[in-house]
């Protein structure tokens, strides 16, 4: 068992939520961290889903081009 301290408009926030649901706040912030693990490695999975198809588009649309990134091909034509 831990003890947090919160500010009293954080809790009084998080106690209309909790009431909200018909829940106690204990037992609505173990939800909030149970669920918090959980959701950070579903937004991972997702992230690593989201590169993928984004490189994929890469190589389906020659994003490169004789080993120059079509970025430098746009600002080839920009010389400082």
């Amino acid at each position: 068992m831990i003890h947090v301290r919160l500010k009293p408009e954080v809790e009084a926030a998080l106690a209309a939520e909790a009431q909200a649901r018909g829940m106690a706040l204990d037992r609505y912030l173990e939800e909030i961290v149970a669920t918090r693990n959980t959701t950070a490695h579903e937004d991972r999975s997702e992230r690593k889903r989201a590169i993928e198809a984004m490189m994929q588009f890469a190589r389906k649309h020659s994003l490169q081009s004789g080993g120059q990134s079509i970025k430098d091909m746009l600002h080839e034509g920009h010389k400082y």
